[in-house]
Formats: C-alpha cells, sequence, structure tokens
C-alpha cells in the first residue's frame, strides 16, 4: 500500500517559461539571479492543475518533495511549496546525485516507511531507474493526466 508520494520539482511542479528552454532549471535561476531585477515568476511558472490535484491528496497520502538542486529555496517559491510538502530533500544538499539508488534508500529511512510504500514521480528516466532499484514505485511524469489517473488507480 502506498503512504507516501515523493514528487520531482523542475518539470513536473516547476516548468521555465520559455518552453524553448531544455537545460538545468537550477542552472539557469541561478545565472538569471546575478541581475537585480530579476523576478524568479517572470522567468518560471508552478504547474497549478498538478499542485492543487496534490493539495487534493494530502488527506490520503504523505506527500515529499525529492530535487536536485535548491531553487525551491527562493523565498517566492519557497512559501508555496512548505505549504505543500511535509518535507523537501534536494540531493545538492545531501550530497548525493538522484542517479544513485543509495540516494531513494536513504530518504526511505528517514521517512521510516519501507520503499515499496512510496511511489516516486520524476521525468527523468536515469532517477527513475535508480528509485525502482532501489525498490520504490516509479512513475515517469510526461504529463498532468497520465499521472492523475495513475494516482487514482492506486486507491
Amino acid at each position: 500500500m502506498i503512504k507516501a508520494l515523493i514528487f520531482d520539482f523542475s518539470r513536473t511542479l516547476f516548468f521555465p517559461k520559455d518552453k524553448e528552454y531544455t537545460g538545468e532549471l537550477n542552472a539557469l535561476h541561478r545565472k538569471l539571479a546575478v541581475n537585480p531585477s530579476y523576478d524568479i515568476l517572470q522567468n518560471f511558472e508552478f504547474n497549478e492543475e498538478l499542485m492543487i490535484f496534490l493539495r487534493n491528496l494530502k488527506n490520503r497520502y504523505k506527500l515529499y518533495l525529492f530535487t536536485s538542486g535548491t531553487i525551491q529555496d527562493a523565498p517566492e517559491i519557497k512559501y508555496k511549496v512548505a505549504s505543500l510538502f511535509e518535507k523537501i530533500f534536494s540531493a545538492e544538499q545531501m550530497a548525493i546525485s538522484k542517479k544513485d539508488l543509495e540516494s531513494y534508500k536513504r530518504i526511505s529511512r528517514t521517512l521510516k516507511l519501507k520503499p515499496e510504500e512510496i511511489l516516486f514521480v520524476d521525468d527523468l528516466e536515469d532517477n527513475i531507474l535508480a528509485a525502482k532499484y532501489a525498490g520504490l514505485n516509479v512513475f515517469q511524469y510526461k504529463d498532468n493526466h497520465s499521472l492523475m489517473d495513475y494516482i487514482d488507480l492506486l486507491e
């Protein structure tokens, strides 16, 4: 039985407004943030549909975030993320890659959950495979509707 959902942040819940940009969001944020007039929400946007869906799941599952970097720590972002997720795990702050299956084992131990009690959602196949090899249930994010349909079927 799934007890917790762990979500990636970049390109699942948070996207660049420039749809042509294919690089890492943390790198883009760091590059733009040196400009004193930089406004993160002028350059990035939340996946509001999925955020609303997750808010409605809070009574069914524990919600966590596992992200590669620290873009979610920007003040304009942090308040919204902190209100939705019980804990935020950053691979950068943990000094381990999301491609390393040990990162998922470490999170499972921290949460005091068995890996099979967790569903991990990410857009990158390498991260999905690492989580799967660590024993977590996984879903590779492509779009909101397929993810929401999948989660609705978990019950």
